[in-house]
């Protein structure tokens, strides 16, 4: 019995699969450096602007990360900043599938407690 052929068949049907999943963790990668990097940034801003808080202050700090401004949105109280921002991301192999962007979304609360910041 010739077996030749069958390699060649195992081999069509495995490398879409593999492929297919080497793009979503790629896509799943960069959805999650993208939210990590938002998160990390929103908690150094608010820490930063504390005691001088003031939107166009956290805007401009959001613009040099490199971070979009669109849907930002800051209440400022006594003590407490609350940062809410969010953006889309291009999918790079979503797109495939029917996924072309991904929103990254934080929200997050500062207080001032003893001259420490803490997040909520």
């Amino acid at each position: 019995m010739n077996k030749k052929g069958q390699t060649l068949i195992l081999f069509v049907i495995i490398i879409p699969i593999l492929l297919g999943l080497c793009a979503f963790v790629i896509d799943v990668g960069s959805i999650v450096l993208a939210n990590t990097k938002l998160r990390e940034v929103t908690k150094t801003i608010i820490s930063e602007v504390m005691d001088k808080a003031s939107i166009d202050n956290i805007e401009s700090l959001y613009l040099k990360n490199d971070i979009p401004v669109e849907n930002l949105e800051v209440e400022i109280k006594e003590d407490q900043i609350r940062v809410q921002n969010e953006y889309e991301i291009d999918s790079i192999f979503g797109s495939i599938i029917g996924f072309d962007t991904y929103k990254v979304e934080v929200d997050i609360v500062g207080m001032k407690v003893n001259d420490k910041v803490i997040f909520e």
